[in-house]
């Protein structure tokens, strides 16, 4: 009897331990779902942090020790992810990295949108349009249908173009700006907030956007045992605030509305 009791403490101190352990996640710089803060240091959120991450604050705890931030690019970030040396990776869909483990509720939902020089004329009219253009995308990013399967035919470098690495978003914009490319598509939360921060709104125009829309998840490594639990604390905690108003509030101080 002594020695069951002890089993259930060890089981029970196995538990805590795991709960309290800190959460790692990898992330860029996706404004308004993750912000970094405009300085040099690496591990810096914005003062508004992103809505994400304010998600993620009320699901796992707002002590500074509950949740460390891992900034790098998004596919080495994908890379550490899946190879278990950090727990979970922002964002992220189900075709991306299919052997992740999702939450059941998405954390938000991505309108694509083309983007364009201001004095090009041309709109995105269905994927009969794409050929017209030269697209420059970033490396290794999901794209919803049909850019996903017309990038399937479009091989050569002077139909698409990519870029990776940091800042990969703004890099993309100056590259239109300076005409070496000509259009883009990017979530157009992402894309507005960052044409507005850096003046390139007077540059860059929006051109049309995708009917299909992709969910964003926070996803979390296969290699660490916790993380089927923590993907079901993320969607707990979607429902909760949802149900409680307080995910409206959140995505109001990002000029968002819920997606549902």
């Amino acid at each position: 009897m002594r020695f069951a009791w002890l089993c259930l403490l060890c089981v029970i101190s196995a538990v805590s331990a795991q709960a309290a352990e800190t959460l790692h996640v990898a992330l860029d710089d996706y404004c308004p779902y993750y912000c970094k803060a405009p300085s040099q240091a690496q591990t810096q959120l914005a003062p508004q942090p992103g809505f994400v991450i304010e998600i993620l604050q009320y699901a796992f705890g707002k002590d500074p020790a509950a949740i460390e931030y891992h900034f790098r690019p998004w596919k080495r970030g994908l890379q550490d992810v899946r190879q278990g040396k950090l727990d979970a990776l922002v964002m992220v869909t189900h075709s991306e990295a299919p052997d992740l483990i999702f939450p059941q509720q998405a954390q938000a939902k991505s309108e694509g949108c083309y983007y364009t020089r201001a004095d090009n004329h041309w709109h995105y009219q269905g994927v009969e349009s794409l050929p017209q253009v030269r697209l420059i995308l970033g490396n290794g990013y999901d794209y919803s249908e049909p850019l996903t399967s017309y990038l399937k035919t479009a091989a050569t470098e002077s139909d698409v173009s990519y870029l990776s690495g940091n800042e990969v978003l703004s890099r993309i914009f100056q590259t239109i700006k300076l005409g070496r490319a000509e259009a883009t598509m990017d979530d157009s939360a992402v894309a507005d907030h960052l044409l507005m921060k850096s003046g390139l709104n007077q540059d860059i125009r929006k051109a049309g956007c995708s009917p299909n829309t992709i969910d964003f998840y926070v996803g979390f490594s296969p290699k660490n045992p916790a993380s089927v639990a923590r993907a079901e604390t993320l969607s707990k905690a979607m429902l909760e605030l949802r149900s409680s108003g307080q995910l409206e509030q959140i995505l109001a101080r990002y000029g968002l509305k819920d997606w549902k």
